[in-house]
């Protein structure tokens, strides 16, 4: 989604890699560099990772991202290794104050445009290489065209819920977004019992679109309308678990998840509360003291000899020196 304009400091949203995507991996991940990318309105990323519900912190020290200054830069000693099952947290942050209040900052490509992308440079190559996060609501319409039908009733009280109705009287239309550009079609509506007991005529939709019974009616063609409407009803509690919905008369949950991955098995979840990192521990103590043990006074200095003055100099230049690159 698009950010708000008029902020000194507005953050995307955070894409997290839940433990259960990480385990994927074959197993330990050396990273050799970490990188951050944004374009002109950037300010800050990090990429923190959780093991074992312990916050290790940042991936990178980054105090200000800088558009015209980046690089690659070596993971934090303690993060050099990644494992299998680690919770990676990645957030970008925007100074949106040169543009309107009531106008918006656009995600995409171009540089007018923002973008959050930070990624690392690692050994051994997995398979899965990338993380994306994509809002829950805009990726909804590929399992079910309306999310308000899962916690709706039914209008035919022959159903079970609105979603199920729905399903049962038009699967093109429960599917919009799958017929139309995924599958191409361009025929007329369909409805369940004739998808399912189509046989020949309908075998490629149904290879495409499993939703019918397993039970040996489909290829009999003989599914009865209650077995259907039973199936409908489970396909909606399906469709609509993706998302964290459970399915009229169940009105357990009607909010959906609030974050995705889509790189991930599961593909839509609740974001985790990441556990707050350790405290900085104090090592040593500073300022240190000085004590002065002893003040001479009231005599003149002896004159130095143009040797003993050269080698004052040099020593006092040489203790400078010392200090500074000690300070530095």
């Amino acid at each position: 989604p698009p950010l708000p304009g008029g902020m000194e400091d507005v953050a995307m949203e955070t894409l997290y890699a839940e433990p259960d995507c990480t385990t994927q991996w074959s197993g330990p991940l050396t990273v050799m560099s970490v990188s951050h990318h944004s374009h002109f309105m950037g300010t800050h990323q990090e990429i923190i990772v959780e093991r074992d519900g312990k916050n290790l912190g940042p991936m990178r020290k980054e105090h200000r991202f800088d558009y015209n200054h980046q690089t690659e830069m070596e993971p934090v000693n303690a993060l050099r290794t990644l494992l299998p099952g680690d919770r990676l947290a990645a957030t970008c942050h925007f100074d949106t104050s040169s543009v309107p209040a009531d106008s918006e900052v656009q995600i995409g490509e171009e540089s007018n445009k923002e973008m959050c992308f930070p990624s690392l440079f690692y050994y051994p190559k997995q398979e899965l290489t990338s993380f994306a996060y994509y809002p829950p609501k805009a990726i909804s319409q590929w399992f079910i065209h309306d999310l308000e039908w899962c916690s709706s009733p039914p209008s035919d009280e022959i159903f079970d819920s609105l979603c199920a109705e729905k399903l049962y009287t038009d699967v093109t239309n429960y599917y919009n977004s799958t017929f139309r550009i995924s599958l191409g079609y361009e025929g007329p509506s369909i409805d369940y019992p004739s998808m399912c007991n189509g046989g020949d005529e309908t075998a490629e939709l149904r290879e495409a679109l499993p939703i019918c019974p397993t039970e040996g009616c489909t290829e009999t063609q003989s599914c009865s309308e209650e077995v259907l409407r039973d199936w409908a009803q489970g396909v909606c509690g399906w469709n609509c678990g993706v998302f964290g919905l459970t399915v009229y008369p169940d009105l357990n949950r009607t909010e959906v998840y609030n974050t995705a991955n889509v790189a991930c098995p599961n593909l839509f979840f609740d974001a985790p509360t990441l556990a707050e990192p350790d405290a900085c521990q104090v090592k040593g103590s500073l300022p240190q003291t000085i004590e002065l043990l002893e003040v001479t006074t009231g005599k003149d200095p002896e004159p130095e000899d143009s040797s003993s003055r050269s080698n004052s100099s040099w020593n006092s230049f040489a203790a400078f020196l010392l200090f500074g690159v000690f300070y530095a």
